[in-house]
């Protein structure tokens, strides 16, 4: 294989969610990172239905506060990244977080990787049994789907 050929992944893209797979994730993609020398960054996506009509209903049945309803939205993921990010660190990898908020949270995957040279992607996904195969997770089936680059889909 010629040089020019030989992909080299030095910017990996970690998205992560609240599920169990997080962690799973997040052990490749040091590991990963690690043996390639890349760094990482670690993502989590804010629906942004969370802040239209559904937050105005959460936050309504939370003391009426939107606002702080958001605020605490974003804590919540804030402190789902540190752990993460934590985690690399510990491991001697450096790592860079940042919550999104977008409409589509396979949308924001995909675009926050190709706008930033993301070399790789690693996901979490559900289960693979019944209908979670069907579903796959469809935000990890979408972004492996339509990523620009290749993508580690953890199960």
């Amino acid at each position: 294989m010629s040089e020019k050929n030989q992909s080299k992944i030095s910017k990996i893209l970690l998205a992560i969610d609240k599920s169990g797979y997080k962690d799973k994730a997040t052990a490749y993609a040091i590991t990963l990172a690690k043996a390639l020398g890349a760094e990482v960054t670690v993502v989590h996506v804010i629906g942004k239905s969370s802040f239209g009509a559904t937050g105005d209903v959460l936050g309504y049945y939370r003391g009426g506060k939107l606002k702080a309803y958001q605020d605490a939205m974003k804590r919540n993921a804030e402190k789902l990244l540190n752990g993460a990010v934590k985690w690399g660190e510990e491991n001697g990898i450096s790592m860079q977080s940042e919550v999104l908020v977008d409409s589509s949270a396979e949308k924001a995957i995909i675009d926050y990787a190709k706008k930033h040279k993301m070399d790789l992607i690693v996901i979490g996904t559900k289960g693979m049994t019944g209908i979670e195969k069907f579903l796959m997770g469809s935000v990890a089936n979408h972004v492996v789907t339509y990523a620009h680059c290749p993508v580690l889909a953890i199960r």
